[in-house]
């Protein structure tokens, strides 16, 4: 049963506030948003567990996912759509690819295995990496030695379990280099802005939240061996 409190006064100034504003231009639509997606955004960090209970909070996670589910389906429909008409639709796949990336990335934090987690995220960044490669070659030979660096990422993912803390420096070493090319990159290629964004956080960010785990996990090891000494 849903219970009036603090969250939904909130909700409701700022969905107020969109009306008012809506009266003088047409920039109101993104406090609505907000306005719905407070409660649930606030839960989903784990915060204001007091205004939800467990049955809420499920509620909310099912609902995402399916949300989630709809919008990937339905942009995907639209990429279509436009590449029908004649026009790209790669802001499309843009949107996607963060939220897909994104989806991945919370899951593996929630995890609270860090090693593990970055092990996966990235092992798979490095197979993704070297599929996309190779399908961008043909599968030829020279697309075996461009892809080398994706099969490094998925190498260091494997020794990250055996050695996290140096791991962790490499990974991000290349996530900051990577976000600086890219940067450099903006100014001397074509590509709409927004393609060069999405392009720096789907290589970079993937690599630095996988340094992160590693850091984590380095962590938690080093408390567990002094907690084991300590006995």
């Amino acid at each position: 049963m849903f219970k009036w409190d603090k969250l939904s006064w909130y909700a409701s100034g700022i969905f107020v506030a969109g009306i008012i504003l809506g009266i003088f231009n047409n920039n109101f639509f993104g406090l609505m948003i907000v306005a719905y997606l407070l409660r649930p955004t606030i839960l989903a960090f784990g915060k204001g567990k007091r205004f939800a209970d467990e049955r809420q909070t499920n509620i909310q996670f099912q609902s995402g996912n399916i949300a989630l589910t709809v919008v990937i389906i339905a942009m995907f429909i639209f990429n279509l759509i436009e590449q029908y008409e004649g026009r790209p639709g790669d802001k499309y796949n843009q949107i996607i690819a963060i939220a897909l990336a994104t989806k991945a990335i919370v899951g593996l934090i929630m995890l609270r295995d860090y090693k593990t987690a970055g092990f996966r995220s990235g092992f798979f960044m490095g197979l993704l990496l070297s599929l996309f490669t190779l399908f961008s070659a043909n599968f030829e030979p020279i697309g075996f030695l461009i892809a080398i660096p994706g099969f490094l990422i998925m190498l260091l993912s494997y020794l990250g379990l055996k050695k996290p803390m140096p791991i962790s420096v490499i990974f991000g070493i290349l996530g900051i280099t990577a976000g600086v090319l890219r940067g450099f990159f903006f100014n001397g290629n074509n590509l709409p802005m927004s393609a060069n964004i999405t392009t720096t956080i789907i290589i970079s960010v993937p690599l630095l939240a996988t340094a992160f785990f590693f850091y984590k996990g380095a962590l938690a090891e080093r408390v567990s061996d002094t907690e084991v000494l300590e006995s």
